[in-house]
């Protein structure tokens, strides 16, 4: 993933009582309904000010629609767009801002998996797997071919069955670590309604919904959750531009957000290390995780006073 450093100093939430086990999730928003097609309206959500954690200062910025220009500022690692369908997964740091997404989405479909510990993104091209060069439906049995790549790995797609791994021997993407699936997928175009008789709201709902139950399928547990994301059809060219917004997602992390602490906290310890992610779509924030790590040493510098009690 793409890294800048945050030196400024982390600040500090207190709670009743501290979680416990070996990571958890501690705040999330909830997910949007797919972008819309038209003069999309911005959620009305500055994030970060979450009044119910009562957080002041954070290391991921602070940012009020409309988020355009902060969602440019961004530079991420790009999964490859190398073979029909392609996938990575990126480890989050251990500190500091990154990012990584995928881009060139201008028709074509992603899956992403994010937990606590990382992101899966995917690339998979609309041409042959979707539709045919003259913008035929592809059959079944070659649309068919998409989730075994994904589930099973190829040599430009890591596997999403190693990834999750097993209870005996968990993967990043395990139960244990919260994972949320999204399918992001072209919304349907004025062309698509008149000229291809496309009646749902997504170009491709129907596949779109079925590749992401198939996914969801293989990374259960009970903090997973799963939706299908849409975004607007653009060129090639704008889908690339960087700086720019038009077909792309990105998921950018900080495992420092702040310390989450409580009355019981020692005087020496800065509490409980709470990261967060969150996912811009275009430019639209879609949700974000706020989620807590153990046994980790603070870089120096970084620990604010505390005002437990």
């Amino acid at each position: 993933m793409a890294t800048t450093e945050n030196c400024a100093s982390i600040s500090t939430s207190t709670t009743d009582t501290l979680p416990s086990g070996s990571y958890g999730v501690v705040a999330s928003s909830g997910n949007t309904d797919p972008t819309p097609e038209a003069a999309p309206s911005k959620r009305d959500m500055s994030v970060g000010r979450s009044s119910s954690n009562g957080l002041a200062k954070r290391a991921l910025q602070d940012v009020s629609p409309p988020y355009a220009n902060y969602v440019r500022t961004l530079t991420p690692a790009w999964v490859s767009q190398v073979g029909d369908v392609s996938g990575q997964f990126f480890n989050y740091p251990l500190f500091g801002h990154e990012a990584a997404g995928v881009n060139g989405i201008y028709g074509c479909t992603s899956v992403i998996v994010s937990s606590e510990k990382g992101v899966f993104i995917s690339h998979i091209w609309e041409v042959p797997m979707f539709i045919d060069k003259d913008w035929n439906p592809t059959s079944d049995t070659q649309f068919g071919n998409v989730f075994p790549a994904l589930r099973d790995g190829t040599a430009n797609c890591q596997s999403l069955t190693g990834l999750v791994g097993t209870d005996d021997n968990p993967g990043p993407l395990n139960a244990i670590y919260a994972p949320k699936v999204y399918v992001l997928t072209p919304f349907a175009t004025q062309w698509d309604k008149d000229e291809k008789g496309i009646t749902t709201n997504l170009r491709y709902q129907d596949r779109a919904n079925s590749l992401l139950n198939q996914v969801a399928g293989i990374i259960p547990g009970e903090n997973s959750k799963q939706e299908v994301l849409g975004y607007t059809r653009t060129d090639k060219q704008s889908s690339t531009a960087q700086p720019g917004t038009a077909g792309r997602a990105i998921l950018e992390v900080d495992p420092f957000q702040y310390w989450l602490t409580s009355a019981n906290t020692p005087a020496n310890s800065p509490g409980l290390q709470v990261g967060r992610w969150r996912l811009w779509v275009e430019d639209q924030l879609i949700t974000f995780q706020d989620f807590w790590l153990p046994n980790t040493t603070p870089p120096p510098g970084t620990i604010q006073q505390r005002n437990v009690g």
